[in-house]
């Protein structure tokens, strides 16, 4: 799957290619990229749908936003366009990313902050507690005891009466990885018809080494173990490969 984390791997690799060799390469990942923005093939669209849904009507008051591994943040930007958000902070590996991030989020109204770091750190120096943290298909990335990890931070970075929202690739309860990628490969490959066959190996080959998928009880019960009070899941992908939960005090 190509994602934000996919993006970082660019500004990595930038450290060590010359910067237009870097840049040719983050725009070859990035029209990938936007291919699945542009079918919703990973229905980010429909979860940030559901997102803005429970800013309106849950929280329905003046709060401080941090976007973790946000990519362009074009997805986030159409939630808080109208949103009273008072700050938001967007974080991500890759500087071509944060660059488009800018000119999307230009419409928001309300300071907006930058930051070129990994969204598994960041959490640590906050100057002021958040109300809400949104990440999105980049936790997976992490091993179970390292989102054990995250999501503790997560729990002292917010604010009282804030919430933590994590959309993820999942395993439905029972499911080994193996099956769940099997499935995965199965559906992807009848749907993700705008790939060409080199896109849509370079996809399944990041899903099949990066991806480390949690059932959906596993997802909750991290949360549980981290601290969190509640543990919800509020959104399931049509196709039963993504899921939405909800953390809160």
């Amino acid at each position: 799957m190509i994602d934000e984390e996919t993006m970082a791997e660019t500004a990595q690799r930038g450290t060590s290619v010359p910067d237009e060799e870097a840049l040719v390469i983050f725009q070859n990942q990035w029209d990938v990229y936007r291919k699945f923005l542009q079918h919703d093939y990973l229905s980010n669209g429909v979860a940030c749908s559901v997102l803005q849904r429970f800013l309106t009507k849950d929280i329905a008051r003046p709060f401080h936003f941090i976007d973790l591994a946000c990519g362009d943040a074009s997805g986030i930007a159409k939630v808080l366009r109208d949103a009273p958000v008072e700050s938001y902070l967007g974080v991500d590996l890759s500087a071509p990313a944060l660059a488009l991030a800018a000119d999307n989020l230009a419409a928001v109204n309300a300071p907006v902050t930058l930051t070129e770091a990994d969204f598994s750190t960041v959490l640590q120096g906050l100057e002021q507690p958040a109300d809400i943290v949104w990440i999105s298909l980049s936790l997976h990335h992490l091993e179970t005891d390292g989102k054990l990890e995250f999501m503790r931070g997560v729990k002292r970075a917010l604010a009282p009466q804030g919430a933590f929202l994590a959309y993820e690739p999942t395993c439905r309860d029972g499911e080994t990885r193996p099956a769940y990628l099997e499935r995965f490969d199965e559906i992807c490959r009848r749907e993700w018809t705008a790939l060409t066959a080199h896109e849509y190996a370079e996809a399944i080959h990041h899903v099949r080494t990066c991806d480390l998928q949690e059932t959906a009880t596993q997802w909750l019960e991290l949360g549980r173990e981290a601290g969190f009070a509640s543990a919800a899941e509020l959104y399931r992908s049509p196709d039963d490969l993504f899921r939405l939960f909800l953390y809160r005090h």
